[in-house]
């Protein structure tokens, strides 16, 4: 099972975990995994509209990645929040 690792702020709306092994052979397949085991991070990585919100940013095998990246069994899917402020 792909492993995500959530980073930022993304955590809080997961409980705080770090990480999970989800079911999912694409980015978005894995991503709706975690969100239903964890609803309130519904919304603040995937949009209304399906979209990848824009303050979020996928990395798998060292490269940025769309929701629409093949996951294999072993790979590790990085969640990361953009951190802002002024």
């Amino acid at each position: 099972m792909p492993r995500l690792i959530l980073m930022g702020s993304i955590q809080q709306y997961a409980g705080g975990l770090g990480a999970a092994e989800v079911q999912g052979e694409s980015a978005r397949a894995a991503v709706a995994a975690l969100e239903k085991s964890y609803p309130a991070l519904k919304g603040w990585v995937v949009d209304e509209q399906g979209k990848l919100r824009q303050h979020v940013k996928l990395f798998c095998g060292g490269r940025a990645v769309t929701l629409d990246a093949e996951l294999g069994p072993a790979d590790e899917l990085y969640i990361v929040a953009a951190i802002s402020g002024g």
